[in-house]
């Protein structure tokens, strides 16, 4: 059964990196995509708007499916809304699927930066300003570890840079577009989320888990990489996740 991991903005693969260590995956166990034109260019015509990446999921799920039976999909940040979306469309491709800190939701207002970025002319002043280190050190504030952030930092390049513009303008009401009926989605889901997130806050997971009747897994403390922040947590929830099991609250889901 493979286990598929989708990353987010402005993230490569290389995320997933603390979490599949903590899973102990083999390399034949795991595909870890990578969202076009963020760790290597767009292929020629390749759009990058929210449809775009859209079909270019299901099309990778369709052939991972094809070759080992349906899919245990994890998605975070704009991978999380991607994998929420496809998972309502294909089903039948999916046995389970995890999400983190990004979901469609028609009332959630993008964040600041966000908002930026869909903003023409505003958008590409914000990105030409973005120098790795200043990128890096936003990264690590935002909850990112150390490591990670000093990895994907430098490879904030032109290309993704633009990719994540024709994204982000092409989703200024992707939460109402995408998020309005979700009654196709999988009954085996699960969101885990870091409770400091400064971009989408966690009243989003609770509304959202509430309206689908998913369970929450809340990281206290943690911010919007929960994922690569508490890899040891989140490894023993997706375990029990995947096992099919329905864990006891731990101190971490606990109401503060």
């Amino acid at each position: 059964m493979a286990k598929v991991f989708l990353h987010g903005v402005p993230d490569t693969p290389f995320m997933w990196s603390p979490l599949i260590g903590a899973l102990a995956l083999e390399d034949a166990d795991y595909v870890a995509l990578s969202m076009p034109g963020f760790a290597a260019p767009a292929p020629a015509g390749f759009s990058s708007t929210k449809e775009a990446y859209l079909d270019w999921l299901i099309a990778s799920l369709e052939e991972i499916h094809g070759r080992s039976g349906p899919v245990d999909l994890v998605g975070h940040d704009w991978g999380a809304i991607l994998c929420v979306r496809a998972a309502h469309m294909r089903p039948d491709l999916i046995r389970s699927w995890m999400v983190s800190n990004a979901l469609p939701d028609p009332d959630y207002q993008w964040h600041t930066m966000a908002r930026q970025w869909q903003t023409p002319v505003l958008g590409e002043l914000v990105m030409a300003l973005a120098a790795p280190k200043r990128m890096e050190g936003g990264l690590v504030q935002a909850g990112m570890p150390a490591d990670i952030a000093a990895h994907e930092a430098p490879r904030f390049s032109r290309n993704m840079k633009r990719s994540i513009l024709r994204l982000y303008r092409s989703a200024k009401m992707a939460g109402v577009e995408w998020g309005s009926d979700l009654s196709d989605l999988p009954d085996r889901g699960l969101v885990v989320w870091g409770e400091l997130d400064p971009y989408v806050p966690l009243g989003v997971a609770e509304r959202f888990c509430e309206r689908w009747n998913i369970p929450l897994h809340v990281e206290r403390g943690a911010g919007h990489w929960a994922v690569c922040e508490r890899p040891d947590a989140v490894a023993a929830r997706l375990k029990s996740h995947w096992a099919g099991e329905a864990p006891a609250p731990t101190a971490a889901d606990a109401p503060v």
